[in-house]
Order: C-alpha cells, then sequence, then structure tokens
C-alpha cells in the first residue's frame, strides 16, 4: 500500500468521524422589574391559550418543559396555578435563495516553459494564485422559535400582558425540517432563558451535546 492511499484512507477515517455543528442564532431580553422569584410555568400558545390539540406543539412544549426545568422552573399541571405563562411559538420559512460571491483562488496550469542560459522555468509560475469572484447559490430555510415569558397572575386578573422575559431563537441552514433543528436551537437557548443578551449572539452545537441527545430521546 502505497502513503497516498495510507493518507487517503486516514483523511476518510478522520472526515467520518468528525461531529455535525449546527449555528443557532439567540437573543434574549429581560423587563427590568422582572420577578426572577416567579418559577411555576405553564406552557401556552402565543395568544396564551393551552393548547391540547395539536401533536407538534405537544412534542415541542415537552422539550421546552425539559430546558426549563434545567434552569430551575418547574411545571404546573392547572394553567390558575401558575406564576408565569411562558408562550411557545415557532415558524419555519418557505425556501430562499441564498447568494452568496466569495473570491476563489485560480491557479494556472503548468507551462508553457521558456528556455534561458539556466534552463527551462514555467510560465505563469507556480504557486502564486489570481483569485476570482465566484456566485454561490443555495436554498436555504428560516426557522424561528420564540419563548416569551408573562405575569400569569396580572394576566388572569384583567387579561393584561405584562413580560418578563423573551427569547427569539432563529436558524438559517439549508434544513427545513424544524422538528430536527428543535433541539439544537433550545440547547443554544438554554443559557439565555430570563437572561438578557444584550444583542443576537451565535452559538454553536455539537449533534454530540448530551443535552441535545437528551431532547432527542424525549417523545
Amino acid at each position: 500500500m502505497n502513503w497516498k492511499m495510507v493518507f487517503t484512507l486516514l483523511l476518510v477515517g478522520a472526515l467520518s468521524g468528525c461531529a455535525h455543528t449546527e449555528y443557532v442564532q439567540v437573543s434574549a431580553i429581560k423587563a427590568k422589574d422582572a420577578a426572577v422569584q416567579y418559577k411555576k410555568f405553564a406552557l401556552v400558545s402565543e395568544r396564551y391559550q393551552s393548547v391540547n390539540d395539536d401533536l407538534n406543539f405537544a412534542e415541542y412544549a415537552r422539550q421546552v418543559a425539559a430546558v426549563l426545568n434545567q434552569q430551575g422552573y418547574v411545571q404546573v399541571t392547572h394553567q390558575q396555578d401558575a406564576e408565569v405563562l411562558i408562550s411557545l411559538s415557532y415558524r419555519v420559512s418557505e425556501p430562499q435563495v441564498r447568494t452568496e460571491i466569495v473570491n476563489t483562488p485560480v491557479y494556472p496550469r503548468v507551462g508553457p516553459f521558456y528556455g534561458s542560459r539556466f534552463g527551462y522555468y514555467p510560465y505563469p509560475m507556480l504557486g502564486y494564485p489570481a483569485y476570482e469572484p465566484m456566485v454561490y447559490q443555495s436554498i436555504v430555510y428560516r426557522k424561528l422559535i420564540r419563548l416569551q415569558s408573562i405575569d400569569a397572575g396580572i394576566y388572569r386578573k384583567d387579561k393584561t400582558v405584562k413580560p418578563l422575559w423573551d427569547v427569539l431563537i432563529v436558524s438559517n441552514n439549508d434544513n427545513g425540517d424544524l422538528r430536527y433543528m428543535f433541539p439544537y436551537m433550545l440547547v443554544a437557548a438554554e443559557p439565555y432563558i430570563g437572561q438578557d443578551s444584550q444583542h443576537s449572539v451565535t452559538v454553536s452545537v455539537d449533534e454530540q451535546d448530551p443535552a441535545v441527545l437528551n431532547l432527542q430521546a424525549i417523545k
């Protein structure tokens, strides 16, 4: 077996062993007077209503509840017992075309060769690439998850919405399957729940992250 074949096999093995990484944008904001002691929650729709007839919502809600539990929140059975209502909403865009212009190195071919008193040399010279702009197009899907916490007591009293914290989670890639991306997006957002990120932050999440695997196991 020659060295070129050995190197090729090692490279293929290394690449096949690399874990896939998803990149997610998270933007979190918190009210200045948010009551941090409010931990009993009920998950509701974006209109602050209970959802009992949507299988997708039920699956997503179980994952959200698991993440909230890690942050010290406790889910209650009855909405009237909740201190906070946490609305869950999500969207997937239609396919969008993303266009990128990348300066790509273009190496000249070998030769022709020109003679001289000192032998022959190739022209253009090797090792000095030219750069040409190349246009790349790809299909991407914009996936959104929003978690908004409001004061449950005030809402029960007169339907007034008093936000406590809000987390917007965004994924832009070629995968339009929200069920696949949902665990990655929640894991990216977990440290920012109930916090203020000051601006949108990009979080990388590995497919072998134990938190992702735990959420994927929830049915």
